[in-house]
């Protein structure tokens, strides 16, 4: 029964971590940069929601647009006005937006910690558990694995229904050929930056009332985002679903059969294993 209650942990914090690595993955599918600045937007909404919630009794959920709309028009800002004029040539793009994002993730970390200060906190909202055949099912994971669950498809939907999702899948795929078919390509990056900042707030909000968060926490978000696309495939997107989900579960036994500071390590465990045994990922990419 401890293994059954270990695995539905780890499934509904997998859902969350997919949403926050579906947003890593489609930066890094459209632009080919890692956006270290990535889990840093992630704790951003977070801290900001208990914030709201303790200042004003707002409900995370309520918060869910404003965090979505806000990260969507910071990421397409950051992308206008830093990475698009980046040089050209691959070697020197990669290498500049690296450092471009490692300073953000510095700067965004700073001004959170001035705004929100250096504690631990999160949001006291929904503790309870349903008991279902002996396992305890947590009300507030469970409706962050709906609500992540259901931004995800939407995310999903979004991408095969749509012209912009069209261009997105198009310019991920192969960026000459989208430019021979006239995608304003650098208008697909700049609303792909802005869109994949948005899933990351997304995913922070909803990680606001599961677990314990310090704003200076970004980089191990941003580890853990980047762990699973890189178990799952890079810019493969139904691979960073399963990468989160393995993700989910290493953790969840990590921490009850090591302990919680050594389940920190398992997505850099992972990372190194997969990287080792599989190098393209679990799933190597093949389309969008």
């Amino acid at each position: 029964m401890i293994v059954l209650q270990l695995v539905v942990n780890g499934i509904l914090l997998g859902g969350v971590l997919a949403l926050s690595a579906l947003g890593f993955n489609i930066i890094f599918g459209v632009m080919r940069v890692v956006n270290l600045a990535h889990g840093d937007f992630l704790v951003l909404a977070a801290t900001f929601c208990v914030f709201l919630f303790t200042s004003f009794g707002i409900n995370p959920l309520v918060v869910l647009p404003l965090t979505i709309a806000f990260g969507f028009g910071a990421g397409a800002l950051v992308h206008y006005g830093l990475l698009r004029n980046l040089p050209s040539d691959v070697a020197s793009s990669e290498a500049s937006s690296l450092t471009l994002t490692f300073g953000l993730s510095y700067f965004l970390s700073g001004g959170g910690l001035a705004l929100f200060g250096g504690r631990f906190s999160s949001v006291p909202f929904l503790t309870g558990a349903y008991q279902v055949a002996g396992v305890s099912i947590p009300q507030a994971r469970l409706l962050a694995f709906v609500v992540a669950v259901a931004l995800s498809a939407l995310f999903a939907l979004f991408l095969r229904t749509t012209a912009m999702g069209r261009a997105i899948r198009a310019t991920s795929q192969h960026v000459e050929g989208a430019l021979g078919c006239g995608v304003d390509v650098d208008r697909v990056r700049t609303f792909a930056f802005g869109l994949g900042t948005a899933v990351a707030m997304a995913a922070g909000t909803l990680m606001s009332f599961l677990v314990n968060l310090n704003i200076q926490q970004g980089v191990l978000f941003t580890v853990n985002a980047f762990a699973v696309v890189v178990i799952g495939g890079l810019g493969n997107y139904t691979g960073a679903i399963l990468g989160a989900m393995i993700l989910g579960l290493a953790e969840s036994f990590t921490s009850y059969y090591l302990g919680a500071t050594l389940a920190e390590a398992a997505p850099y465990l992972l990372f190194i294993l997969v990287l080792l045994i599989w190098p393209a990922g679990l799933l190597a990419k093949r389309t969008a």
